[in-house]
């Protein structure tokens, strides 16, 4: 029987896991770290933001088969994600099935098959197929600026708690996710908050209608609606819940809504009205500790940070297997290379509403699909190959996405949870085959286990 590799255990890795598991799939999954969780796992050196919460809701959010306890409120911590990540991966028994402190240095395609070289291991491991699922939120991306700042400078990717921001001066470059939470308490525990950025976004309330607003935007997807008239809809109901950015003294967004991707927060604009951060236009230079603005303003700041994003990173194999010269996926759904039926990518893709857990599941489900397709029924494994060599199928929100890396990869969560739905459907049986008559598939889906509120 053929061996798989996958590369990370964070959330996407899991799910990878879980399915081939379940499918009787051989595989061996590693994981840098000595736990799972990824970018959750308050060990990793890439762990998020102290103060975070998802910016997707738990309905959205969830493994489609494991529920978040209900107790808990519609968006989760960051204590409580790694704590659901950690219940999943006991309730599934997938640690048994996990190398820990286990780092993949190289993976090369051979004759063989995928060469995969493993820290510490005096001899590589060959397996008949790779799945990478390391994550693309961890290597920073900075800007430079003319002038030379003499202050302390971080990426948001080494701001971890809110004490790194206590007492200071503090400027924050960017206007996405991350950029907010860090304004948010730097507004509350700062001595002055300051954000710039060079164009304006979309501020979406977390709530709408008494629905996380995720959850809202996925039941109206389901309306036989032209999304032109469904953007139309949206664009109405922030004027009446939110209101024009002119009303913040924001300018106003230089591209149409979901042309780039939105900001979820509550308490940004609610701080702006109260003066509690002052908004800047895009950084013109560096001078000492003062930084000059393209409008002719300065500011002295002790703390610049820069939530300016991050690029995907492929350090242990070669990247044009998976990106293109611009940087955007070459990958069928962001998901199957399209020559080769031995490589897959699991979470390499930015939902605009919608967490990246779910969709990786449904990611998970449809590659062991093929590979056991690929095993078991050549009929449909020619389908898929063919399908997945030319299509381009719509699983974005039917516009032009701004040209920034910020936008490579995004996607509309419905529409690309009803594609891969859809494509599960058309594999049939395969869709629940095991991978080998000798294979024993592992343990049916559980109700979720009780889980403990994180102090």
């Amino acid at each position: 029987m053929k061996r798989f590799c996958i590369i990370g255990a964070g959330a996407c890795g899991l799910a990878v896991a879980k399915t081939f598991a379940e499918r009787g799939i051989p595989f061996d999954c590693f994981e840098a770290l000595a736990d799972i969780g990824g970018i959750w796992n308050p060990e990793s050196p890439h762990v998020v933001y102290g103060s975070t919460f998802l910016n997707s809701s738990k309905r959205l959010s969830r493994y489609p088969d494991f529920e978040f306890p209900e107790e808990w409120s519609h968006y989760v911590s960051r204590a409580q994600a790694q704590s659901y990540l950690r219940a999943y991966a006991t309730e599934f028994g997938l640690y048994q099935r996990i190398s820990f402190k286990s780092r993949v240095i190289s993976a090369e395609r051979t004759d063989e098959g995928w060469r995969i070289a493993i820290e510490g291991e005096s001899a590589p491991r060959i397996y008949a197929g790779l799945i990478v699922a390391n994550g693309h939120h961890w290597e920073p991306v900075s800007p430079s600026y003319p002038g030379q700042f003499t202050g302390e400078v971080l990426h948001s990717h080494d701001v971890k708690s809110k004490e790194q921001l206590k007492g200071k001066r503090v400027l924050v470059v960017g206007a996405g996710n991350s950029a907010v939470d860090i304004l948010s308490d730097a507004a509350l525990d700062g001595a002055r908050t300051v954000h710039s950025m060079r164009r304006s976004y979309y501020f979406f309330p977390k709530m709408v209608l008494g629905k996380p607003t995720d959850v809202f935007i996925d039941l109206t997807s389901r309306w036989p609606l032209p999304r032109s008239v469904m953007r139309f809809l949206y664009r109405m109901g922030l004027i009446i819940v939110v209101g024009r950015h002119i009303r913040y003294d924001l300018p106003a967004p230089d591209h149409d809504l979901f042309e780039a991707h939105p900001t979820a927060c509550n308490t940004y604009l609610d701080h702006i009205v109260h003066g509690r951060i002052v908004t800047k236009p895009g950084i013109e230079r560096l001078d000492g500790a003062r930084v000059r603005f393209t409008d002719g303003s300065e500011e002295e700041i002790d703390l610049l940070v820069y939530a300016t994003g991050f690029r995907p990173s492929f350090p242990f194999m070669d990247p044009s297997y998976i990106l293109g010269e611009d940087g955007s996926s070459k990958l069928f759904i962001h998901t199957f290379h399209r020559e080769l039926d031995d490589l897959f990518v699991a979470g390499l893709f930015e939902p605009a509403e919608g967490g990246v857990w779910q969709l990786a599941d449904y990611q998970a489900r449809l590659i062991a699909s093929f590979i056991v397709a690929c095993a078991r029924d050549k009929k449909r494994a020619a389908w898929f190959r063919a399908l997945k060599a030319r299509a381009k199928p719509d699983i974005g929100h039917g516009i032009s996405y701004k040209a920034t890396p910020w936008h490579k990869f995004e996607i509309q969560h419905y529409r690309f949870r009803m594609y891969m739905k859809r494509l599960l459907r058309k594999f049939g049986a395969s869709a629940e085959l095991p991978y080998a008559d000798a294979a024993t598939p592992g343990a049916p889906s559980k109700p979720p286990v009780a889980l403990k509120l994180a102090s």
